[in-house]
């Protein structure tokens, strides 16, 4: 038997489906087998926004003995290792037809069906053709990340409110360096700087998690955990208060959403799903802008917010 999950999304749970037809898990086998070069040990730190690759774990150690590891990845994209891996990652993919499972676990997890396969082949079809879901955009505000940190939306507003954040030196080692903080912790939070080891989602700890991944409704599931809209001021009391950015990727197609936070470098860093924490854009640049950076398919921009030590806490 196989597990197999399409790594893909930043905030939301990924696609997981397990192989429990025999023949067609040996078929897969072969498959890997015959395609070393394109596989990893794991996912690589470098991936990005967007469909990064796929796991594909071995449940039985007859299918290990054959592969001869238990665990491989296949990245997709620009991080493949060759113009093989689209076609393997069709197969991979092809096999949700052949799952008996009806998700995995998560309560946010897609229903295994045909429109789950068709999405996920139009996206592996997407980054294997470009490399990435989209190209960088620089627009002509600019921006460095002081001008993000201190330049409010408009005029109006500042002149009318002047608010405190507070600022980390960027530590990619605390979320990194050990495997179950990597796999359950997500890009909520890092933004929130908690770790709940939970894969937290907007809302869950307040009971009002998010109904739809929608600007609005990953807002309202925020908010409701007790984040602030910019320029919504926190006391000193409810320090650390981090500024954050929220980005979505819309539908149809691609559905998700991702959180950035503000470093005292000063540019902003992330964690994209269980990948690894970093403070670059798709393109490999470090991010002096949220708004402007490369965000591959994640294209709406929601705003920004204040996290705060009470909002942090009550985060699941």
């Amino acid at each position: 038997m196989l597990r197999i999950t399409a790594d893909i999304f930043s905030g939301r749970s990924n696609p997981v489906w397990e192989v429990r037809d025999g023949a067609e898990a040996r078929a897969a086998v072969r498959s890997l087998t015959a395609s070393r070069n394109l596989l990893t040990d794991s996912a690589p730190a470098q991936g990005g926004l967007g469909f990064r690759g796929f796991q594909v774990e071995v449940l039985g150690d007859d299918h290990a003995a054959d592969l001869g590891v238990a665990s491989v990845y296949l990245p997709v994209g620009a991080l493949a290792g060759g113009p093989g891996a689209a076609e393997l990652g069709e197969r991979l993919i092809g096999l949700i037809g052949h799952s008996e499972s009806a998700g995995y676990g998560a309560e946010d997890a897609l229903p295994l069906d045909e429109s789950l396969a068709s999405f996920l082949g139009a996206q592996l079809e997407s980054v294997s053709s470009a490399g990435t879901a989209s190209q960088s955009v620089r627009d002509t505000r600019g921006g460095s990340a002081s001008a993000a940190e201190q330049a409010p939306e408009d005029a109006e507003s500042a002149a009318a409110v002047t608010c405190y954040i507070e600022r980390t030196a960027f530590n990619p080692g605390f979320w990194n360096n050990d495997a179950t903080t990597l796999r359950d912790n997500n890009c909520y939070n890092y933004a929130s700087n908690w770790r709940t080891n939970t894969f937290a989602q907007p809302g869950r700890g307040a009971g009002a998690v998010y109904s739809a991944v929608t600007c609005a409704e990953v807002t309202r599931g925020a908010l409701a955990d007790g984040m602030h809209r910019r320029y919504d001021c926190f006391p000193d009391t409810e320090k650390p208060r981090p500024l954050v950015a929220l980005v979505v990727a819309p539908g149809p197609g691609f559905i998700d959403y991702h959180w950035y936070r503000l470093q005292s470098e000063p540019y902003w860093g992330h964690k994209p799903g269980r990948t690894a924490a970093r403070n670059t854009d798709n393109s490999g640049v470090v991010i002096g802008n949220p708004e402007t950076a490369n965000r591959g398919p994640y294209t709406q921009f929601c705003g920004y917010f204040y996290g705060c030590n009470s909002q942090r806490q009550r985060i699941r």
